[in-house]
């Protein structure tokens, strides 16, 4: 029993002649439909593929940039892509300043804490942010924020070490000045 009104779109026959695609039109051109009048030179044309701009079946305008050469056969292994795949780069310089910055930038926190200094922790954001320019590739900024993070770190561990031998020197005067009194 079918529900619509033609039996082959009842029987989920879909568009077309019944027993399935019969092929382009009888006279059209091999490899599919092209624009009424031919192909314009360089454009798209279905025999040669996506070839280079102004060649046979080339996709782009006459003389353009290089075009994406003919199609690969089914199950081929997909060219290169010129890059390297997902992951980080290999060894380089920009390895070596990212190994910087996290060496500062454990220096930074660990002054923090043992120093009770704000500036380790702003040097540890500093450090933090040159490792996400190494990461993006703008090595310029990355040296930049390391050697403020670098300075911002020294400086507070130069307070911080300060800070505490005044801490020292007043609570050991308190002591003695105690002692002295009795």
């Amino acid at each position: 029993m079918t529900s619509a009104p033609h039996p082959i779109l009842a029987q989920g026959g879909g568009y077309g002649p019944p027993g399935g695609y019969g092929g382009p039109p009888p006279g059209s051109p091999p490899g599919g439909y092209g624009p009424p009048g031919g192909a314009p030179p360089g454009g798209y044309n279905p025999p040669g593929g996506y070839g280079p701009p102004g060649g046979p079946g080339g996709y782009g305008p006459p003389g353009g940039p290089g075009g994406y050469g003919p199609p690969a056969p089914y199950g081929a292994p997909f060219p290169p892509a010129g890059g390297a795949p997902y992951g980080s780069p290999g060894p380089g310089p920009n390895q070596d300043l990212k190994k910087q910055a996290t060496t500062w930038m454990i220096v930074a926190a660990v002054s923090s804490v043992l120093c009770t200094c704000c500036f380790g922790l702003i040097g540890a954001v500093f450090c933090f942010m040159a490792m996400q320019a190494v990461d993006q590739g703008n090595v310029l900024d990355a040296e930049s924020k390391l050697k403020w993070g670098k300075i911002i770190t020294i400086v507070g561990l130069v307070i911080g070490v300060l800070s505490t031998i005044a801490t020292i020197a007043i609570y050991a005067a308190e002591i003695a000045a105690a002692f002295a009194s009795h």
